[in-house]
């Protein structure tokens, strides 16, 4: 299943299918309804194989995410449409023996409801990775996992939060457990809630605690190489071939290596034009023996999707990252029994955002050092928000600071930003990614997820972690570089002086040499909002749209004026994708296809 969709009320089925299906601009799903005196239930097919919901005389149960399964095998992956896993979840969890912290791995959401009791219990993986937002009132009750849905079942489509508003514009996310939308709140990670008898009740089957699990550094490095592996090797197992993202980086170098090299390996990398990053993308793939196949956006690409990919994500999660939403159809992702990404490893597994010494984003040739204490309880302060509004935004990430401090007091600056995953602001990257087609990430699994829990934060900087755990997978690449002017087989300190020379070099290069335009992967984001297409909409959704929301938005006229400058590029963005929800997901902005 791609997405479920819950109500109290009888007899909405017509009103459920319709909300779901119109998270999709292009290419909606099916949907299919259940009903009865416990309420309605609507779920929409998914493109994992094995996954289709499931109805007893007793139970109705359905599982968002195609999770692996640990207690069995999953052969199913590469069968057709079935309910065999879920059928096989249901069966484990009669029996009471069902343990969601290990016996399934990586990113879900199940849904199961006792026709008999009336009783409604939804369970969510570690991190949230799937989150399921719930809105309660007197006599109703609504909860699913797309915001814009379970906000248009219960009323308040529309209904924004001003300070939630603001808070996505100046952070890029809204604060957990908070939405978009007033009376819409986020329901926990790794925890079983029930709607019963007997009122609302919450379990807590695991939360990401701060304790030492491993011994030394080399031994969390191989029970999380052979967790990865073990992964990997459950996913393929009866698979001949996959589709990768690949770069010029490490993490999909990395992700290289651990496919297995018996499968048939297509490479996709998207770009502007072949710069850099995909000359040294090309190099890994041809040494890994996988097929490269670049595809290049046009310069109005990302305005070109915001209106299917902002409906797709839902509000309050940053558009820009469905990097793959109209590729998935030139490329035929779907085809694929399993697409491999390598995302969240920088944030698990090297410390991306423990508390270091500045200088390391802009100098990355320099060691990092980590620092005690936090700043992410500092008081919101900016010069285009009213003073009442910061001081709101400021009590949020407090709050939610406190919560994690509970069980990380030492690490909680890092993790503020971990847990739930949807205070990391790319995470929509994968929203998408598993509704377009059978995604897979491995550093999403719960092998890694664990081991980032158990490991201080000392071991995961300069790459220590990774490094020795993805030594085997980054061997045959040894002497390829890095796109940054790293060797990612060597150790930070072989490295340091080693990637100092080619920055340099670099650095002076593209300031008075040859070297011009955009060397990465991502978008260049200024090219982009310099067209005649992009201030069209500025007009139509920033101006006339959020500007007309509420009266206190003016005030980030200043913002737009700024636009220009790299640190106001995101506010910007979010600005953008904001006015769009106010105008209406209906209205199209050219082709949503690259």
């Amino acid at each position: 299943m791609s997405d479920f969709l819950f109500t109290r009320h009888l007899d909405q089925s017509v009103e459920l299918a319709r909300a779901i299906q119109a998270i999709y601009l292009a290419d909606a799903p099916e949907v299919i309804t259940y009903q009865g005196a416990w309420g309605t239930l609507a779920v929409s097919k998914g493109h994992y194989r094995g996954f289709d919901s499931l109805e007893t005389d007793r139970h109705v149960m359905a599982v968002v995410g195609g999770p692996v399964l640990y207690f069995r095998d999953n052969h199913f992956l590469s069968a057709g449409p079935s309910c065999e896993a879920t059928r096989a979840i249901y069966q484990r969890w009669l029996s009471g023996d069902m343990d969601w912290e290990n016996d399934l791995s990586g990113p879900f959401a199940v849904i199961l409801i006792d026709k008999q009791t009336a009783e409604i219990q939804y369970v969510t993986d570690l991190m949230g990775f799937i989150p399921v937002y719930e809105a309660a009132g007197d006599d109703s009750l609504v909860f699913g996992t797309h915001v814009d849905a379970v906000a248009a079942v219960a009323g308040l489509a529309g209904r924004y939060d001003t300070v939630s508003i603001t808070d996505f514009i100046l952070h890029n996310v809204v604060t957990y457990p908070h939405t978009l939308y007033e009376g819409v709140l986020q329901g926990a990670p790794g925890t079983v809630t029930t709607h019963g008898a007997g009122g609302r009740r919450e379990y807590n089957y695991w939360l990401p605690e701060e304790t030492q699990g491993f011994p030394s550094l080399n031994a969390a490095a191989q029970d999380l190489r052979q967790g990865m592996e073990e992964y990997v090797g459950r996913v393929t197992e009866s698979m001949d071939e996959v589709a990768q993202f690949i770069s010029g980086g490490e993490d999909s170098r990395a992700l290289s290596g651990l496919l297995p090299g018996r499968l048939k390996r297509d490479a996709y990398i998207f770009l502007d034009q072949m710069n850099r990053e995909g000359k040294l993308a090309a190099q890994v793939a041809d040494v890994y023996g996988a097929s490269f196949h670049p595809q290049y956006r046009t310069v109005e690409h990302y305005l070109s999707i915001l209106p299917e990919a902002a409906t797709l994500i839902g509000a309050g999660h940053q558009y820009t990252h469905a990097h793959s939403l109209g590729f998935h159809r030139t490329c035929d992702l779907q085809r694929y029994p399993a697409v491999f990404g390598g995302y969240l490893a920088d944030s698990l597994l090297k410390g991306c955002f423990a508390r270091k010494l500045r200088g390391t984003v802009r100098f990355p040739f320099l060691p990092e050092f980590g620092l005690d204490g936090e700043t992410r309880t500092q008081t919101v302060v900016h010069d285009a928000v009213p003073e009442s509004v910061l001081v709101e935004i400021t009590e949020r990430r407090r709050q939610h600071y406190q919560a994690v401090a509970r069980f990380r007091p030492i690490t909680a600056h890092e993790w503020f930003v971990l847990w739930p995953a949807t205070m990391r602001f790319a995470i929509p990257n994968f929203f998408s990614t598993r509704r377009l087609f059978r995604s897979y990430e491995p550093f999403m699994s719960h092998c890694v997820v664990k081991t980032a829990a158990a490991v201080p934060t000392s071991w995961k900087l300069n790459r220590r972690l990774f490094n020795r755990t993805a030594k085997p997978w980054l061997k045959p690449s040894k002497f390829t570089f890095h796109a940054d002017g790293r060797l990612p087989y060597f150790p930070f300190w072989v490295n340091s002086p080693l990637q100092f020379g080619v920055w340099s070099y670099r650095d002076i290069a593209e300031r008075i040499g040859p070297v011009k335009g955009n060397q990465g992967p991502w978008a260049d984001w200024l090219a982009t909002m310099r067209t005649p297409e992009w201030e069209a909409a500025e007009e139509r959704y920033i101006r006339q749209g959020l500007f007309g929301l509420d009266a206190q938005f003016h005030r980030f006229e200043r913002l737009l004026e700024r636009k220009s400058e790299e640190s106001n590029v995101s506010p910007y963005l979010n600005m953008m994708q904001m006015g769009f929800g106010v105008v209406g997901r209906d209205e199209r902005i050219g082709d949503t296809a690259p």
